[in-house]
């Protein structure tokens, strides 16, 4: 009775992840009335940054030359899918935005079969079919037509399915904490860099900001880090991986309350079909190898995971 009772606590701290994450797509896109992408960026993540190393203190400093190699790759291809999403939300409603993020859960067996040629399963072949249909039908020109801010989303799908990849291969070897800190350390830094280059830094301080930096930099970021290593050692990988699906759908409701959008019948249908392509996906995977790290247990997937979600 005990263990069930402390799984279902971990399942609705982890709905309440989903929930978090749904929300910042909304958030985000209001504070971008008020701000520049990159200057935005640039922020949240030394927010989260700064949120991490007061969390875990000492811990979260403490890094190897391997590891700092391995968060600066796993930063990369994080600036490139927070840059290309939030440019995104500028053109693009959120309630897309948040679907066709989605799909980069769908593409990492893609990936893995054109980078190792492994012959991907049954299960991600439906999976990619079913987003793809549900792409086609949010993208219809009754549901509001493919536009530039769809194709950078699309693009930072991409930048972040390779995350994912990456971290599937770096995260065992790595204690999750810094590797966590130092990969939201550098893509403040690249985000930062790139706001001095590619737009004229703007970041007003209004009550939309403030809260958005706040859902996105320490609730999205460093609290979700937070819960996710603790209630992944009371509740299974599969529920983890089913109850994360719900994060589009929770962008979708936010965005309603927020923005008043409205997705109309293909629209919905095509977020169902991706969400069932994301749950295929994620249910076909097969469990994954424990890391050996001191966190121990089924953490891999949780930093890069909780990382990655959300604008």
């Amino acid at each position: 009775m005990r263990e069930r009772a402390a799984s279902l606590r971990a399942d609705l701290s982890l709905v309440a992840v989903a929930a978090v994450w749904g929300l910042t797509f909304a958030a985000v896109q209001r504070a971008l009335e008020e701000a520049g992408p990159m200057s935005f960026l640039a922020a949240r993540f030394s927010l989260a940054a700064a949120a991490l190393a007061l969390t875990f203190r000492g811990r979260a400093l403490r890094v190897s030359a391997t590891e700092l190699r391995s968060a600066a790759l796993l930063a990369m291809w994080l600036t490139a899918g927070y840059g290309l999403q939030t440019r995104g939300l500028l053109h693009t409603t959120a309630s897309k935005s948040a679907f066709i993020t989605g799909l980069s859960v769908v593409l990492v067996p893609m990936l893995s079969f054109a980078l190792s040629r492994a012959v991907p399963r049954l299960s991600s072949a439906v999976a990619v079919l079913l987003a793809a249909v549900g792409l086609y039908l949010m993208t219809a020109p009754g549901a509001g037509q493919f536009n530039f801010g769809d194709l950078l989303t699309l693009g930072c799908a991409a930048a972040f399915a390779l995350h994912i990849a990456t971290a599937e291969r770096v995260a065992p070897r790595h204690d999750p904490v810094p590797l966590a800190f130092w990969q939201i350390a550098l893509t403040a830094a690249a985000s930062a860099l790139l706001m001095g280059t590619t737009e004229t830094p703007r970041l007003a301080i209004t009550p939309w900001t403030v809260a958005a930096l706040l859902v996105t930099g320490v609730l999205a970021t460093a609290a979700a880090f937070a819960v996710q290593m603790w209630a992944q050692r009371e509740t299974s990988a599969t529920h983890v991986a089913v109850i994360f699906t719900g994060e589009p759908v929770f962008a979708a409701i936010f965005a309603r309350v927020v923005q008043r959008e409205v997705l109309g019948p293909a629209g919905l249908l095509g977020g169902a079909l991706i969400v069932g392509g994301m749950l295929v996906a994620q249910l076909g995977a097969g469990p994954r190898p424990a890391p050996p790290t001191e966190a121990g247990g089924e953490l891999t997937g949780g930093p890069a995971r909780a990382l990655r979600s959300g604008p």
